[in-house]
């Protein structure tokens, strides 16, 4: 059997992807080459190996016309099958929430009876724009992908709600589409390191925003092939920025393997967020995390202290505006940076279980009609 017509051209782009690791060890063996140059005292491999994702692909297509992806790893027989959906952060692959074995947030959810959804949306390089139609920026995707993505997922489990957990990005969609009265859809939630709120940019960064604001939206930024050229530029002391517990083998091959282009609509809107100080639509007239308050939704809010994108105060304003007794604050301890919590080598010790039990509480409520 093979899929309808309507998905080729979104079969293609995964085969394309697959095509491409079948080169890459000739290009990852030229990145290796020029890291090695460069550290030629390090005492470290360039990157750590990395299998084959436990995911695999099934598609929905929204109201206006865009298809993508849900990566999904079905429930183990036996479990109870609670539907949970995992959204990554900015520029961020799948690959990032199941990159090994051993540190998979994915495969922990799997093996504690979840059945794992991992969102693409049209920001993502394996979606497929209708043909009259390519330009999009955050709005799109809160109005569309996310509340078809969704009603795909209840769909496949025959859930009334899901449970959803955002990494950055991931997190700011989840408070949209609360605001937008999506309250109903969720059972509970978990940002981790996603801002809600945001401190003016540095020179540099506005440097970059104004130039961004310049180009056409349906552009994207190729992030795949300039994170190559960093990662093999790189030395170990610079991949602290973005983490304090991933090794630097492993760090190298999230940046490597986890990475994805970038559209430039979606990048425009958050440079908006940055000039008026919190997660607003495109044109500044509706605040979404005003939209949250007095909102009966059960959310924990993970934040890293050593994380320049997403500060404590930034992620705790999610919490601060829900109804009394429906949020829960965690804030870890110095040392944790902004992709720790899902790829450190103590995330699947110290946040993993967290993450599990808090979804755990509230499994029920997947069941239960809104």
């Amino acid at each position: 059997m093979s899929l309808p017509p309507a998905h080729w051209k979104a079969t293609q782009a995964i085969q394309s992807m697959a095509i491409e690791r079948v080169q890459r060890p000739i290009w990852d063996a030229v990145l290796a080459a020029a890291w090695g140059a460069r550290n030629a005292t390090a005492k470290e491999r360039f990157r750590t190996e990395i299998r084959g994702s436990a995911l695999t692909p099934h598609f929905y297509q929204t109201a206006d016309g865009w298809r993508a992806p849900l990566w999904h790893l079905p429930a183990r027989p036996g479990s109870t099958g609670e539907p949970v959906i995992l959204s990554t952060g900015i520029a961020l692959n799948h690959r990032t929430l199941d990159l090994h074995q051993d540190r998979s947030l994915v495969r922990h959810l799997h093996a504690e009876g979840f059945d794992v959804f991992v969102l693409n949306h049209r920001g993502d390089e394996c979606s497929e724009p209708p043909h009259d139609h390519a330009a999009f920026d955050f709005d799109d995707i809160v109005a569309h992908d996310v509340p078809a993505a969704i009603a795909e997922v209840k769909t496949i489990s025959g859930a009334e709600r899901v449970h959803w957990i955002g990494h950055g990005l991931g997190g700011q969609l989840l408070v949209a589409h609360l605001a937008n009265d999506g309250d109903r859809d969720i059972a509970s939630a978990v940002n981790i390191c996603s801002a809600a709120t945001f401190q003016p940019m540095k020179a540099t960064a506005r440097r970059i925003a104004h130039v961004a604001q310049l180009m056409p939206k349906h552009w994207r930024i190729p992030i795949r092939k300039i994170q190559d050229i960093l990662t093999a530029a790189s030395r170990p002391q610079d991949l602290v920025v973005l983490s304090r517990r991933i090794e630097g083998p492993m760090m190298r091959s999230l940046m490597i393997e986890g990475t994805q282009d970038l559209g430039i609509g979606l990048v425009q809107q958050m440079a908006k967020w940055t000039e008026v100080g919190h997660l607003c639509n495109r044109d500044n007239r509706f605040d979404y995390t005003a939209g949250l308050h007095g909102r009966k939704v059960h959310l924990l809010a993970i934040a890293a202290p050593d994380d320049p994108m997403c500060p404590l105060p930034a992620a705790k304003a999610a919490i601060d505006q829900l109804a009394e007794g429906h949020g829960e604050w965690w804030p870890l301890e110095a040392g944790w940076g902004h992709l720790d919590p899902i790829a450190g080598a103590d995330a699947p010790r110290v946040i993993f279980p967290k993450v599990s039990s808090w979804l755990d509480i509230h499994r029920n409520r997947c069941w239960a009609r809104p």
